[in-house]
């Protein structure tokens, strides 16, 4: 008897490319722009924090670096004043286009639902599916950054994690997986659960799993 592999077709996809300038900062200051000071072209920022600013803040500091720019935003939860400030960006031209990538379950008070973000921005600028990832494109004509990050879009007092980097190939992987997910689910704030096939996306090839027979166990491909 096998096992089959039930995310089968599915596969990871990933970025790699040579080591750069970095900077690494443990921050205690209370301001996402102040905590990626100097941040530029074909530079890293990697940071430590103690939750005192959110994802949006880190948008609103690159935001301020880039100019007005395309963005797309992958987060598990945000809360209403960060939306509502979100809003703001897009009124005041600082962010040209904006789409969302969100959980599609039901958030906590105090917190936009996927709903909520529909209503502001349109259905057509948000998907649901099962997701706990958590990042930011920030995309124009000079710059392609990337922000991943452990922090959520609303504010958090936790120690978070963040990497900030201006690649394109890095950016341009994120952008084709949210390319991807906006071609292949419906519109707006939906109840699926289940996750997208994403066979559209150049991925990695799939790693040999455990093939399990009766009364042997074997390293090979899932049958």
């Amino acid at each position: 008897m096998t096992k089959s592999n039930p995310l089968d077709g599915r596969s990871a996809t990933a970025h790699l490319r040579p080591a750069r300038r970095a900077r690494s900062r443990f921050s205690k200051a209370a301001s996402a722009a102040e905590t990626i000071k100097g941040f530029g072209h074909g530079m890293d920022v990697v940071g430590l924090t103690f939750g005192q600013f959110s994802l949006l803040d880190l948008l609103q500091a690159a935001l301020d670096i880039t100019g007005p720019a395309d963005v797309d935003i992958a987060t598990w939860s945000a809360g209403l004043y960060d939306i509502d400030a979100a809003e703001r960006f897009v009124a005041d031209g600082r962010i040209r286009s904006i789409r969302f990538v969100m959980d599609s379950a039901t958030q906590k008070r105090g917190q936009a639902a996927a709903v909520d973000i529909g209503r502001l921005f349109g259905e057509d600028r948000i998907r649901t599916t099962r997701s706990h990832a958590k990042f930011v494109l920030v995309r124009n004509d000079e710059w392609s950054v990337v922000i991943t990050s452990s922090m959520n879009l609303n504010l958090n007092p936790r120690i978070e994690q963040f990497e900030m980097t201006d690649d394109a190939e890095r950016c341009a992987m994120f952008c084709g997986f949210v390319d991807e997910l906006f071609r292949e689910l419906p519109e707006g704030a939906t109840e699926d659960r289940n996750l997208p096939g994403m066979f559209g996306l150049e991925s990695v090839a799939p790693v040999s799993g455990v093939a399990v027979s009766v009364g042997r166990v074997r390293t090979g491909v899932w049958e």
